[in-house]
Formats: structure tokens, sequence, C-alpha cells
């Protein structure tokens, strides 16, 4: 039985006299205690009413039976007491000795004390709750009172302060945190005052939160913290919670996030590779105080460097030298170094290590996604800086973003050069021709020397494309450029014009009979077959010649008179002529050509082709109109022929707008429910830019009623230069009717990347000189470029159509990396309407055999 548990009575002897002690009962019957009065054998005497409801048992039961012996208790002891229906009390209890009537006796003051037992345990256990949370958190922090007294602390605050070096007094409970904020003196004072004026308005109301970022200078660190304060109870009892949280990952990455954009928006405006190099060690060197020298060594660059002050200029040239050794090095291995003072990488360095007080370096290469090591990035401190995370993160970012600049440079070299040269022979085109020859003249002007302009055709080339196809055509045109390439001198140019002509400007020409024997040396270079695929082909070419300044004193008149010379030699075949202005065939037949196109439109002779666009599920979502000329007398005449002379005439703009309308028309009446088809046609620069084509597309989508999300206006990247304000401004024009603009033959162009951002463009056609590489010599560069223009377009939100595309290894390598739509003769040559209608209604996916 434990102490306090009440027998039964029928143990106990009667009660004595005792019980009627008379001051006693007065005295219980105003106390809300339970009083026990006790013999000195510890039997109850007496029991006042409250013990009824402590005991719980009635007061006659509990007079009579014993309690347990006696004895004086002058501090409250505490005591279990089990009640008859199985529940415990805790009671407090206190016992007096008395002398009643002489007697001796003993009064027990007990104190039902359980419900407060129960709060003051479950108060212990919530500040227990409270400080191992407070513990838990990685914050810093501090319970503040109303006059800025420190009440707690947790565990992240106290071990701050140590480690920091702080006066544990200052920083700790009982300390006036405002006065320590008060009181501080030095860089930090202005971020110090800011926390006190902080916890004084959340102190005051005048907020009820107060939030704060701020630098710390730890040693030769520097974190970040954010500091909140907020208010919790009221009047005397107001505290509030000051928790400083370090944020130093997350302002790390948010830096380095605004370094990597501002390096970026220099890549994308084409800034040149030392600026963006520049750009990137003055990052560097934010990030590392230590630092004495970093520097970037690039192949086919000088080495750039950012360098402490102090450093004499004959230390840097020996710094630099020696970082482009360490490229070279690492160009061969591709691995980063760590060089310490005593490798051997710096032997025979000792008095350059000494004069610059190096530590520590690290030679990082840099790396492409292709594996190729473009360079390295050296950073040299004044003290061992192993590379933390942190660290690592900067190299990291500064390694990525290098990288992303190497390759962009790489990739406006090869669009500055794919747009001046043949994307199939390599040699220059059309442009670099015209600007070699301008410079040709110019000096020729000066020195009054002259110059020659020849022209040359190759005869019956279409008949072997058409009959063996491009890929044999293709080679052949290779080859043929490679013999011409071999009897022209470094001072000449030879250029191929598209199709199969060619051009070649001759330089310091002395007489005629230069010419003829260059012409005369041509036209055997081309005797000897070409073997090709197994076939042994031969072919022969009309060459033309004009000389300046004789013909013409500028690039446009010579051009044109050598073409008008070439077509006299083509009657004869494998035949020269110089231009003969008297007995000029050519110009009566271009004069008769003219004069057929003016009533070409009028008679009906001009129609529209249609050639698919199919998306990777292998359904038709578009289709480009292509305009065909079909003379009654000369046949199929080729855009290529006329379209320019339509465009000189002015005939392009009666034939374009025929062309919108019928295309319109047709691709309306083409539309099946749930599969809505998209028109796409080429628009020439001169319909583009006249003052009434925004009206011109308006009135024709009035008509036909087409529904304009499904046109497509097709544009060439050489009309997206020039006036920016008015090509955005038309650009924008179209696109508010609801139209879709593509770039065509994207990639042989010039036009700078950030236009792209800024026009309002939903679709790049790759242009086909890029597909055609696929699967031959120049398969991982044509590759590459398809990838990058895929990848660009799909990053600016624009969908890519591939043209060209004649193989199932193309249209496996175009669905491989994401390509939108695929056109080309794969699926079918252009088609005119009744053959394409029946195409559109064939079961069958569209495939090279689907005629079958």
């Amino acid at each position: 039985m434990r102490e306090g548990q009440i027998p039964s009575t029928d143990q106990i002897s009667p009660p004595s006299t005792l019980a009627d002690h008379l001051p006693l009962r007065a005295f219980s019957a105003h106390s809300t205690d339970a009083l026990l009065l006790l013999d000195t054998e510890g039997i109850v005497r007496f029991a006042s009413p409250p013990a009824e409801a402590l005991f719980g048992r009635r007061v006659g039961d509990l007079v009579g039976s014993a309690f347990g012996a006696p004895r004086v208790i002058d501090k409250a002891t505490n005591l279990e007491i089990i009640r008859p229906d199985g529940s415990v009390a805790l009671v407090a209890m206190r016992m007096q000795q008395l002398t009643i009537d002489g007697d001796p006796a003993f009064l027990a003051i007990l104190n039902d004390i359980t419900e407060r037992h129960r709060d003051e345990q479950l108060l212990i256990e919530s500040q227990q709750f409270l400080r191992s949370t407070l513990d838990a958190l990685s914050a810093h922090i501090a319970i503040i009172d109303g006059i800025g007294m420190i009440v707690a602390v947790n565990r992240a605050w106290q071990e701050f302060a140590r480690n920091a070096g702080f006066d544990p007094y200052r920083s700790g409970v009982g300390y006036n945190y405002l006065h320590v904020c008060d009181t501080v003196v030095g860089d930090e004072a202005p971020i110090a005052r800011a926390v006190a004026t902080g916890i004084r308005a959340v102190i005051a109301g005048i907020h009820a939160r107060y939030y704060l970022e701020y630098p710390c200078n730890l040693g030769k660190r520097q974190l970040w913290f954010a500091l909140r304060i907020t208010r919790f109870g009221d009047g005397e009892h107001v505290r509030v919670v000051v928790a400083h949280e370090d944020i130093s990952n997350r302002k790390q990455s948010e830096i380095l996030s605004n370094e990597r954009r501002q390096v970026l928006e220099l890549v994308a405006r084409s800034q040149k590779l030392e600026v963006v190099g520049q750009q990137i060690l003055a990052m560097i060197r934010k990030h590392y105080p230590s630092m004495i020298y970093t520097a970037l060594a690039l192949a086919e660059l000088p080495v750039q460097h950012l360098a402490r002050p102090d450093l004499h200029e004959d230390v840097l040239e020996r710094l630099d030298a020696w970082a482009h050794t360490r490229a070279t090095d690492r160009m061969r291995h591709g691995q980063v170094e760590h060089c310490l003072p005593d490798d051997v990488c710096w032997a025979g360095m000792g008095d350059l290590i000494d004069a610059m007080g190096l530590r520590d370096c690290w030679v990082t290469p840099i790396r492409a996604h292709t594996g190729r090591i473009g360079g390295v990035l050296v950073v040299a401190h004044s003290e061992p800086t192993p590379i933390g995370l942190e660290d690592a993160q900067v190299i990291e970012l500064a390694e990525q973003l290098l990288m992303i600049a190497l390759e962009q440079q790489e990739h406006t070299r090869q669009l500055a050069y794919q747009a001046k040269h043949d994307a199939l022979t390599g040699l220059p085109n059309r442009l670099l021709f015209e600007e070699n020859l301008r410079r040709a003249i110019d000096g020729a002007r000066h020195s009054e020397r002259m110059i020659a302009v020849l022209f040359i055709d190759l005869d019956r080339f279409k008949q072997i494309n058409d009959t063996l196809g491009h890929t044999v055509g293709d080679t052949l045109l290779i080859q043929l450029a490679r013999r011409f390439e071999s009897c022209v001198r470094g001072s000449d140019t030879l250029a191929r014009r598209g199709g199969d002509e060619f051009m070649l400007v001759l330089t310091d020409i002395v007489n005629a009979q230069q010419v003829v024997k260059v012409a005369h040396r041509l036209m055997e270079l081309l005797q000897p077959p070409f073997h090709i695929a197994g076939h042994e082909l031969f072919i022969s070419a009309s060459i033309g010649a004009s000389i300046y300044p004789t013909d013409g004193e500028d690039p446009d008149s010579l051009q044109r008179r050598a073409d008008a010379a070439m077509y006299r030699a083509k009657h004869l075949r494998n035949n020269f002529q110089f231009f003969d202005p008297t007995t000029n065939q050519t110009t009566l037949e271009r004069l008769r050509l003219e004069n057929y196109l003016r009533r070409a439109l009028e008679r009906n002779e001009l129609d529209l082709y249609y050639q698919p666009k199919v998306n990777r599920q292998g359904q038709i979502v578009a289709v480009e109109a292509l305009l065909r000329w079909k003379h009654p007398d000369l046949g199929i005449i080729a855009p290529s022929r006329f379209v320019p002379m339509a465009e000189e005439l002015g005939l392009i703009i009666p034939i374009g707008t025929w062309c919108m309308a019928r295309a319109f028309s047709q691709i309306c009446q083409w539309q099946r429910p749930g599969r809505p088809i998209s028109v796409a046609m080429n628009v020439s620069i001169i319909q583009f830019s006249q003052p009434g084509f925004i009206e011109t597309v308006r009135t024709v989508l009035d008509e036909t009623g087409l529904d304009p999300s499904l046109c497509i206006i097709e544009l060439t990247e050489s009309m997206l230069i020039g006036d920016q304000a008015s090509v955005t401004q038309r650009l924008n024009d179209l696109r508010a009717l609801g139209l879709k603009l593509a770039i065509d033959d994207f990639g042989t162009g010039y036009s700078s990347l950030g236009y792209l951002r800024r026009l309002p463009i939903s679709i790049l056609k790759i242009d086909r000189t890029f597909v055609s590489d696929i699967g031959t010599d120049r398969d991982d560069s044509g590759r590459a470029i398809i990838n990058s223009i895929i990848n660009l377009a799909h990053h600016l939100g624009m969908q890519v159509v591939a043209e060209g595309v004649e193989t199932q290894l193309q249209r496996d390598f175009l669905h491989s990396v994401g390509c939108d739509m695929i056109q080309g003769f794969f699926y079918t040559e252009p088609l005119p309407p009744s053959l394409f209608e029946y195409l559109l209604d064939s079961p069958r996916l569209p495939s090279p055999k689907w005629k079958e």
C-alpha cells in the first residue's frame, strides 16, 4: 500500500473524542484543503468534507482508518493517493503536531495538485520542444525582450558566435542586443544600424515584421544572410524573434546566374571572343580575393589576362608565355592541372614564383561538347586555395561560358564562310565573287590593267542530274570544281554561280590571248571522263568572256556581257566566245523570252505545283506552292530563268498576287475535317517591299476566305538585312493579320542571330545544302549544323522544316534530332493539283513509292 492509502474501517478501532474538537471543526469548515486529524498511532480521528472528494470515500469511512505513522512535515511533500475506483491523485501534504485537551495529535493538511502538476509537465515538455526545435534550425535565432535584452538563443546562434570569434558575453543571454548593434564600428556599422532600426520598429509595432539581406565578411570569406524579425506578445511581455539565415549558396547562385546572363548577352550580340573573355576573367576576379593573376589562353588568340597591379610587365610577359605553354600541353592531354610552387610544371620559374608571391595555381582545360580542347583557364593565388564547392561552381561556370563563346565563334565563322561560299563545292559563291570582282575592277582601274570575267555553263548537265539523280550530279560538280581550281591563280576568283554555272575573274590580263588560253585549258580539263558511282560520264562546257574596260566598267555590266557571250557559245557547245555586241544572239533570245513572259499570265501559261511537308507522324501538315511556266513552244522554263527577269521587268508583283490568290483558293478546297493543311509560298523581295503588299495580302485573304493561320510566308535571310525598322514593321503587320512567317534557306545567308529574337518568325527552313551533306564526307559538319539550327529554333519557340530530303538516311537523322517537318523528293517531287489531291486522299502515308 502506498503512503497515504486509507485501509478499510474494519481494521481500525472506533474513533476517539479528538474528533469532537470544536475549533478544528470550525477551521475545517472554511478550508478548501482536506484535513485529517490523526492520533499518535496514525488513526484518522477526524476528516474534513474536502477529504471525501480527495480520497473518493465518505468521511464516515475515513474516520477510524489507519493513515500511517504520523510525523511532523513542515515542507510540503508530494504523495500519490489511490482511490477505490483506481484513479490516482497527486497530493501535497504538510503535517503538524497538536495537543488537544492534553492529548497529543497530528493534523495532516492535504492539497490536490494533480491538475497543477499536469499543467507544469505540459509546460516543461513544451519548453523542451521549443528548445529542441530552435536548436534544430540552421538559422541563428535569438529571442529579445522589449528593451533589447537577449532572453534566449539557439545552438546555431552560439556556434556561429563562437566560430566567428565574437565575445560570448556580448552575444549571449542577458546582454542587450540593441546595444551591441549600436556600438559596432567599421564597415559593418551601417548593416548593424539597419538591424537595430528593424528591431526597434517591430518592438514598437510600426512594422509587423522586418526583412533584410546583407553581406558579412568573415576573414577572407564573404557570407550572405537574410535577417527576419517577427514579434509576439504584448505590453510588458512583448518579444521579438531575430533570425539570421545563411543564404550564401542562394546568393552565390543568383550572382553566378546574373554573371552568366551578362556573358550570354555578349555572346548573343556576337561580341568578339576577346570581349567575352575579358568579361569572364573579370567575373573570376570578383570571386577570388587572393587572386594574383588569371589568364585565358585560347587557340589562335593572344593570351588575355587580368593581374594584380603591382606585377611588372616582364613578369606578366613570362606568365603569358607560361600560360600559352600550359594551353598547348592541356590541349594534348585535356586534364585539370593543379600547379603548386614546387611542382615540375613551374620548373625554372622559381624567380617568377617569388616575384609574384604565388602559392597555388589551377589550370582548367576549356572543352567543347565535341570533346575538342580549345584552350585553358589559369587562376593563380597568393595563398593555398583548395577548390571548394563554391569555387568549383565559379570555375565550372567560366568553363561552360567559354565553351559556349568558342562554339558561338566557330558557328559565326561557319555562317560567315557559308554566306560567301558554295556549300556543295566550297568555291566562292555569287556574293563573294562580286566582292572580289569589284575589288579587281578597282585594282585594274588604278594599275590601268585589264581583267576578264568568264561565264562557264555546263552542257547537258540537267540530263545527267535527271537521269542519274542529284547525288551523282552533285559529285560531278565537286570533281569538276577541283579540276577547274587546278588552273586558277591565287589572284583569280573561281566561283559557283548556282546550278551548273561557274564564273571566273582573271586579273592582270595583258591581252585577250591570255583569256583564250585559260578558256581552252578549262575545256581541256573536262575532256577526261568522270567516274562516279560506277558511271563513266563525259561533259562539256560553254564559256563566254567579257573584258574590262572594253565591255564594261562595273560588275553588273561585265557579268551580263559574259553571260551573253556564253549564250552565243552555247549554240556550238563546248565552245568559247568573247562578248560581241553586233551579233549578240543571246540578247535577242532574252528579249524574246521577256515578251513571252509579259503574256504568260494572261495566256494561262503559269501554274502552281505543290510539294508536301510531312511531320514526324507521316502526316501531310503543309504544302509549298511552287511556280511553274509551261510555254507552248519552249516547254517548262525553270523559275531561276524567268523569276529574276520578272523582277527586272516589274512583272513579279502581278505574278506574285496571282500565285497568292491561286494557292489560297486551292488550299481552301483541300481542307479536310480534323486535318488542317497550311500553304507556304515564297515572296520576292520586290513584292515584299512594295507599299501595298500588306493590303494585297489582306484582300486576297478576304476574297478566298482562307484562315490566315493556315498561310505561311517564306522569306530569305537576305530580306532581313537592310532597313531594320521597315522590315520589322512589315513582318509585324503580316503577323497581325494572323499569318505565319518562315525564313527560307536558313544558314546560307549571314543575318545576325539577334534578329531571330526580335522578329516574329515562326518557322526556320534548313537549306538543302546542309541536308545533302548527310551521308557524305561532310557528314559530321552537316549534322552538327542541322542540330544547332534545330536546337536554336526550338529554344526560340520556332518549328523547323528541312527541305531537299532525298534519302532514308537523311529522313531518319532529321527525325532523330527533332526536325518538325520534312520536304523533298524522298516523299515526292512537286506535283500538279490533280496528282496532289490524289496524294491527300490516299489512305497510305506518303513514301517514296506512294504512286504505286
